[in-house]
């Protein structure tokens, strides 16, 4: 991209919104109204942004909303899960045009992890009928080292380790490729498309087979001197849960996932039906395990509370959703133990993209830093 800072924060104020006239743009960014019709007709003329709907009442002038053109450009993202694998494509408002998925497991038999991903990014591409992207989004759920750009580990994952995995993306698509960790991954997700655009303190939370969350804090995502910042999983919740797979013991991880809470059922209740069903039967046993681990969450989610002070919480992933009632135990949680001052007026939401939160987060990362 070769566009003057002052044409970037312009498209960016415009990628933040859902559609902006010329006159809010204005009152935005500080730019004179004539400099923004300058700057405006620029991007247009260069087809990052369209013009759309007009809005306004009676008869007088009405203003045009922009928008980012959706054919500048495409993004291809990746979403390396402990479980699962998913590509999705996008165009530039990051609206998915194809996705696919596998698991993990399916990689296991490789020789080089790495080279069977290229060549699966490959078969996608050709599936979906195209052959380049403009930039690719790396999630991952596990360590990263963002300086090196590898992939550290992958605790729930065989194989993982210490793979260059963004160099060789780069080299094999000739495009920037942006490496992260998946829990910021799905904060981006929130930021740039979804209900947080216009919020700078909030942290987002996904329980599936793992815990991956996300802290935003002034507008600026948390990272850590060790790139480890966001480790909710291994906050240390109660340590006669037995020793996580990160070698400590009792941490949240182990305690609250989807597997967690299976076996928990299992061992304490002797029924042959499945957690997911002794729940929809309102069995004791299964509403007890949930609400056990609502409020193992909501311990730990008070304590971030109380150190980050967010104005909104995200909460997602399976465990939410197939079992609201972990929802609202983490809520009377959160309002017991948190601070009453960092809870006043504090939300606690579902997130914007349900069970695709990370691979649009991926996209995001992707969008985000390339148009930057």
């Amino acid at each position: 991209m070769n566009l003057h800072p002052s044409e970037i924060e312009v498209l960016q104020a415009i990628r933040q919104s859902d559609g902006i006239s010329r006159k809010l743009l204005a009152e935005k960014t500080g730019f004179s109204q004539a400099s923004i019709t300058k700057l405006t007709k620029s991007l247009m003329d260069q087809g990052y942004i369209m013009e759309g709907e007009k809005i306004g009442r009676g008869l007088g002038r009405k203003e045009v909303l922009l928008y980012p053109h959706p054919d500048k450009f495409a993004f291809l993202g990746i979403d390396i899960g402990g479980y699962r694998i998913r590509f999705a494509l996008s165009n530039n408002r990051l609206d998915i045009k194809h996705h696919a998925e596998f698991l993990i497991s399916e990689l296991l038999q490789a020789d080089d992890l790495s080279a069977e991903l290229l060549i699966r990014v490959e078969a996608f591409l050709q599936a979906a009928g195209t052959e380049a992207v403009d930039a690719i989004g790396i999630g991952v759920t596990g360590i990263i080292d963002k300086t090196q750009r590898k992939i550290m580990n992958i605790p729930n994952a065989r194989g993982w380790d210490d793979l260059p995995i963004a160099d060789q993306f780069e080299e094999r698509f000739g495009c920037p490729v942006y490496l992260e960790e998946s829990g910021r991954a799905m904060a981006y997700a929130e930021k740039v498309a979804g209900k947080a655009k216009t919020t700078d303190d909030f942290i987002t939370v996904y329980i599936a087979y793992g815990i991956a969350a996300g802290i935003f804090i002034n507008g600026r995502l948390m990272r850590g001197v060790n790139n480890a910042a966001g480790l909710l999983g291994h906050i240390t919740v109660d340590e006669k849960a037995g020793r996580c797979s990160c070698g400590n013991y009792g941490c949240l991880e182990n305690l609250v996932t989807y597997p967690m809470l299976a076996s928990r059922f299992k061992s304490r209740s002797g029924s042959t039906l499945s957690f997911a069903e002794a729940y929809q039967m309102n069995d004791k046993d299964a509403l007890d395990v949930c609400l056990e681990a609502g409020e193992a969450i909501g311990i730990a989610i008070s304590n971030v509370i109380n150190l980050f002070n967010p104005e909104i919480i995200y909460l997602g992933g399976p465990v939410f959703e197939r079992f609201p009632i972990v929802f609202e135990e983490v809520r009377r949680t959160v309002l017991l133990r948190a601070n009453r001052f960092a809870t006043l007026g504090m939300q606690l939401e579902t997130n914007s993209f349900g069970d695709r939160q990370g691979i649009v987060g991926a996209l995001a990362l992707a969008s985000a830093s390339f148009v930057s």
